[in-house]
């Protein structure tokens, strides 16, 4: 329940709004005039065994031209000791850049009031919460733990902020949410500004047909909920599909705005000064290549590896980027920073580069969203070389080649340029190269019912494999391979392990963890009767079946894992037969469905047999047609583990080739093309087996 009343806090947190003066200290003062009465209680029955009952939520946001004004206030009934949490108080806001005034704390117990303020006020802290992760927020937490709270009591809280961002404040941009749970209660947001000002509102459908009403020189929007049932979500679907009960308000005229203010910040960010150092660093790297590909490619290790990461949001840096003189003088940043250090590297070495905002989670569905700078949380840079795009992030480690940075996961990017930019879709792209390719090799000379050497490989790819290098690079060997032993009991536990090992190739971006051992596989049958033996990594799961309940949007298309590529690869060497023949039994598979690109290739030849499957996510979602297809040939799906049998039919080799394995002890598992990649390129991958 507390993450119900607490919602209309969280939003004005991310209104990015801050008042137009500083305030360490929390005010105290009486509701606004401003301000309507609260909504009056409903009486629909509480269900049976709730920890607590809303009276009311409400949360109103009035636009002034001091900042906009975010009014909150809820009563709640304490009905079990789980929902007493409900009274540890606490709200966030910059010194800098906010301001708080609480109206009232009060326990309303068998019909009196008690004013928890005239004895206990709210203690101010200073609470960096993300220090770990490198961020520095400024944020101050205003506390106050409620006194004498008891089962049966109603907790009523009000308080305003007042915001006004010291970059942006000339803008009015925001959202007021509705929380999407089902819960008797009543429940409203309200929205006002002056008649005069051009403020754009959008809503989700789930508030059903809202229009704003002039009262007196203001427009308003208002929506108030009665006992809400849930807006459930459409399972399945992806985030653009998802949006609930929101309400969001933008003066901005078009995202062109956004894109002309912020290039001019980021203009002014990378001008560097006569004197700079970096003009310097610039020199050195032109001197050394005049490949612009190459310039690039320094400059992006300069800013990855000499300036370490540090969000910064004190002095109103939530949106205006510190210079690049500065940044490369501290040797610290946060995405904003690096990007205005990599610009002006970039430009002083003649490559054409811009910033670009985006969304890290990806964005779907900013095309269908008011312009508002809130939507993005990251910035980086896209570097035109011979005609491509490349996205280059300064606050990444390890990017050494422009071809190995992965593609971009984003759909819609906001460039910013002075004459403004609208949004851009980025057309999602397949991963080039598996973030796992696992290499087995069994070696069963000695005989099916004696040991076999084996050695397995991974080798990782992605944005956590520098960071792992990195810990493992600080352990001591003992202490290393004390973790990649736990590693592998996990990864291959049927291997007792003789070595455990670990590289990283810089020039592939990839992180080698190797194993060498012995272990028992699982035979079957006997010398007499034939060996059977299920081939290790050489056999699919079915995939899941793509449905939802039917009073969900059944039109609506699926979201699937997305980018994911994995590979496993097995070569099993056998012992020689003195009867008979050794045989594979095994499909080989090459399709698509459900999105989801399957390649399975299968050899035996000299007595070794070679077997290499992946799948591979070929895009981010997929239709509800392609959704029908794929739950029906779900059954159909060879999902049959690939088997090693002695056949004593056979007495000649007569082999079993597959060309992509055709180079066996020779193949590259670290190569950029590998047998990975099956016979085709995940967009013309067939849909047979």
């Amino acid at each position: 329940m507390r993450g119900v009343i607490f919602r209309g806090l969280a939003a004005i947190a991310l209104m990015g709004a801050t008042p137009v003066f500083a305030a360490d200290k929390v005010q105290y003062g009486k509701v606004p005039a401003w301000v309507l009465p609260p909504p009056t209680p409903t009486d629909a029955p509480t269900p049976a065994g709730a920890a607590a009952r809303v009276v009311y939520s409400d949360v109103q946001t009035r636009l002034t031209a001091r900042g906009d004004e975010v009014y909150t206030a809820y009563r709640i009934k304490l009905l079990t000791a789980d929902a007493l949490p409900a009274g540890n108080i606490a709200t966030s806001w910059n010194p800098e850049a906010g301001s708080v005034t609480v109206h009232h704390l009060r326990i309303i117990r068998d019909g009196e009031v008690i004013n928890v303020l005239a004895k206990s006020r709210f203690t101010v802290v200073r609470q960096e919460a993300q220090l770990e992760a490198a961020m520095l927020h400024g944020m101050l937490t205003a506390t106050l733990q409620t006194p004498g709270l008891r089962v049966g009591d109603e907790l009523e809280f009000a308080a305003t902020v007042l915001g006004r961002d010291p970059t942006l404040g000339d803008h009015h941009f925001g959202f007021s949410a509705l929380a999407p749970q089902g819960n008797p209660g009543a429940f409203r947001i309200r929205l006002s500004w002056p008649a005069s000002e051009p403020v754009r509102w959008r809503a989700s459908a789930d508030l059903g047909d809202l229009a704003p009403r002039a009262e007196g020189d203001l427009m308003v929007l208002e929506r108030e909920l009665r006992d809400p049932a849930a807006a459930v979500p459409t399972e399945g679907a992806p985030a653009r599909y998802n949006v609930r009960r929101l309400m969001e308000y933008s003066d901005y005229s078009g995202w062109e705005d956004i894109s002309a203010r912020m290039a001019t910040l980021f203009d002014e960010a990378a001008a560097l000064k006569a004197d700079s150092a970096l003009r310097q660093e610039a020199a050195t790297i032109a001197a050394r290549t005049s490949d612009p590909a190459a310039r690039a490619e320094a400059a992006l290790a300069l800013v990855q590896d000499q300036i370490r990461y540090v969000y910064v949001g004190l002095n109103g840096g939530n949106y205006r980027p510190a210079s690049a003189d500065e940044s490369w003088r501290r040797r610290f940043g946060d995405c904003k920073a690096k990007t205005a250090l990599l610009l002006a590297l970039l430009r002083e070495l003649g490559v054409p580069a811009e910033a670009v905002l985006v969304q890290s989670s990806g964005g779907d569905g900013l095309d269908q969203r008011l312009p508002n700078p809130l939507l993005f949380d990251h910035v980086l840079v896209r570097a035109t070389i011979a005609g491509k795009a490349h996205w280059l992030d300064g606050t990444r480690l390890g990017d050494r080649s422009l071809a190995l940075i992965p593609p971009p996961m984003f759909r819609w990017v906001l460039p910013l340029r002075a004459p403004g930019a609208t949004l851009e879709a980025v057309t999602p792209k397949a991963p080039r190269e598996p973030e796992l390719i696992a290499v087995q090799d069994v070696d069963a000379r000695a005989g099916a019912d004696r040991p076999s050497k084996v050695t397995v490989r991974h080798i990782l790819r992605g944005d956590g494999v520098y960071a792992l290098r990195t810990t493992l690079s600080s352990l001591s060997k003992a202490e290393a391979d004390r973790q990649l032993q736990s590693y592998w009991r996990s990864e291959a536990n049927w291997v007792d392990a003789q070595s455990v090992d670990w590289r990283y190739e810089a020039d592939k971006a990839a992180l080698v963890l190797s194993l060498t051992g012995e272990g028992r596989l699982d035979w079957e049958g006997n010398a007499s009767d034939g060996w059977l033996h299920y081939l290790h990594g050489a056999g699919f799961y079915k995939p899941s079946a793509l449905k939802r309940p039917k009073e969900q949007d059944q039109s609506a298309p699926y979201a699937i894992s997305f980018p994911r590529f994995r590979c496993y690869a097995t070569i099993l060497r056998l012992p020689r037969l003195g009867a008979g023949h050794w045989n594979v039994a095994g499909r080989r598979v090459n399709r698509t469905l459900g999105g989801v690109a399957y390649w399975r290739g299968l050899s035996i030849r000299d007595n070794v047999v070679r077997s290499v499957q992946s799948s591979r996510s070929v895009k981010p979602e997929v239709s509800a047609e392609e959704a029908m297809v794929l739950n029906a040939q779900i059954n159909g799906f060879d999902d049959n583990m690939t088997r090693v049998e002695q056949n004593f039919a056979l007495t000649a080799d007569v082999g079993r080739d597959e060309p992509a394995l055709a180079e066996g002890d020779k193949i590259d598992w670290m190569a950029s093309a590998t047998p990975c990649d099956g016979p085709g390129n995940p967009s013309d991958v067939r849909a047979t087996d």
